[in-house]
């Protein structure tokens, strides 16, 4: 299996606003991470992906 974060396995991620989109894509180039990311005001945010990536089980507060 590909490894999360890259070409061939992105992260996904859902967020709210366009701000936060940006902040996570900006983390994740600065990794060199490969990621999804939707915007969806209308359903709950997941970034468990994110949270794989950086090796955490607790919600991270962008």
């Amino acid at each position: 299996m590909s490894k999360l974060g890259s070409n061939a396995r992105p992260a996904v991620l859902r967020v709210h606003s366009e701000e936060k989109a940006n902040d996570f894509q900006h983390l994740c180039e600065e990794m060199d991470w490969k990621v999804i990311i939707t915007i969806d005001p209308d359903n709950p945010e997941d970034i468990s992906d994110y949270q794989r990536l950086m090796g955490k089980k607790y919600k991270t507060k962008i």
